[in-house]
């Protein structure tokens, strides 16, 4: 069926190019032979089928300009994880980068395991939270927490 497909291919290929072949040369005076114009069709049509099959088709999983790479999860943890190492040694980036991911990780384990807005709900998510995090997420941020602390942070979260 494929060789078919294939020999019904070339044999399209070279029926278009000797028809295109005889009218050009008919439209510039030029009266060409018609075995000719068959033979450069089908050298035209082979040609093309072998320069398809040379070339294999495009790799649908690999991203290409038009598509964005999929998320596997491994470039947010390591961003995850730099941000966490660089939180506990400057208030400033921790406040800035770090917190406000940790805030939004415990609102949203809160709601999708357990059913808990801390908006809505806040002494409730207080008491899932604990201390640490609940002061995380509402309180000021003077200072940057330890190492310590923020494995304790994550833990928590872990928790949830």
């Amino acid at each position: 069926m494929r060789a078919a497909r294939e020999v019904a291919l070339v044999v399209l290929a070279a029926t278009v190019t000797g028809a295109a072949i005889v009218a050009v040369g008919y439209g510039s005076g030029y009266r060409a032979r018609w075995d000719l114009c068959v033979v450069a069709g089908l050298a035209a049509g082979i040609c093309w089928r072998l320069a398809r099959l040379a070339v294999p088709p495009a790799d649908p999983l690999l991203p290409g300009p038009d598509r964005e790479p999929q998320d596997d999860g491994r470039l947010p943890l390591s961003s995850l994880e730099s941000r966490l190492s660089w939180g506990t040694a400057d208030a400033d980036r921790f406040r800035e980068r770090l917190r406000p991911v940790l805030t939004e990780l415990a609102a949203d384990r809160l709601r999708s395991r357990r059913g808990v807005d801390p908006h809505t709900q806040p002494e409730h998510a207080r008491r899932i939270l604990g201390e640490p995090l609940w002061q995380l997420m509402t309180g000021p941020t003077e200072r940057s927490p330890s190492r310590a602390e923020l494995v304790r942070m994550v833990e928590a979260l872990e928790r949830i």
